[in-house]
């Protein structure tokens, strides 16, 4: 895995170059960023909540039509925020309008990540479906199964979508990268995770004015958790150059 990651004859897999050359403090950076970055994450952010309020309108209920609007819908439009905050801990400018081009250049790729999770986290509701009706025992095991391969699912597409995202690679290659950092770089996937699921908890409670302001602070504690993954298993890789 380790060669594979490091080069190929034909192309380079850029783990390397997977994000923000080491910054010492990528969340100090992301944080000094919601201020001067407002505008931006402002704008993304009323997208990804707008998203969202016509995904809650058309399933007030947690079912098939909540997960299709989540991956096909909500996931996409916060990618586009998500990219935009890896760009800027690089240092690059990334306005609004750079974010309103990457709403469109980001969709298939987005979707392209989210399909396995989406995928399984619909196989995991229909479970659960059927467990409330018959009530048979081995149900709970398929429905535990999906559970479990929707959340590695996430966590290696947790470092596979700002992957893709950045280098427009081939999906096969950010997957790989994503399961690589992921099991070398576990905490801070997981931290991205809590906070996930601490937003998606939130949007079932508070009001659609005030989900407004969380969307753009994730895409950078996202960003930032990547790139402080994605560093660490640069040293994996070479112990020696990062010294």
């Amino acid at each position: 895995m380790s060669a594979y990651l490091t080069g190929r004859p034909r192309h380079r897999v850029q783990v390397d170059d997977a994000g923000p050359r080491a910054d010492p403090d990528p969340v100090g950076r992301a944080a000094g960023l919601l201020w001067t970055e407002l505008p931006m994450l402002l704008t993304g952010s009323v997208v990804v909540t707008l998203g969202w309020a016509v995904v809650r309108v058309l399933s007030p209920q947690l079912g098939v039509v909540t997960v299709l609007g989540l991956g096909l819908v909500v996931v996409p439009a916060f990618a586009a925020l998500l990219h935009g905050g890896t760009v800027l801990l690089t240092g690059e400018h990334f306005g609004p309008r750079a974010l309103t081009r990457s709403l469109w250049t980001s969709y298939r790729p987005t979707v392209a990540v989210t399909v396995v999770p989406m995928l399984t986290a619909l196989l995991t509701v229909a479970a659960t479906n059927a467990w409330f009706l018959h009530r048979q025992g081995w149900m709970l095991a398929s429905m535990a199964a999906g559970l479990a391969v929707t959340l590695v699912s996430a966590a290696v597409g947790v470092i596979a979508l700002p992957y893709l995202l950045r280098f427009r690679c081939p999906v096969r290659e950010a997957w790989l990268v994503g399961g690589f950092v992921a099991t070398r770089q576990p905490v801070p996937v997981l931290a991205v995770l809590c906070a996930v699921g601490l937003l998606v908890w939130a949007a079932g409670h508070v009001s659609i004015a005030l989900l407004i302001i969380f969307p753009g602070p994730l895409a950078l504690i996202w960003a930032a958790a990547v790139t402080a993954a994605t560093d660490a298993s640069r040293r994996h890789l070479d112990p020696q150059g990062h010294r």
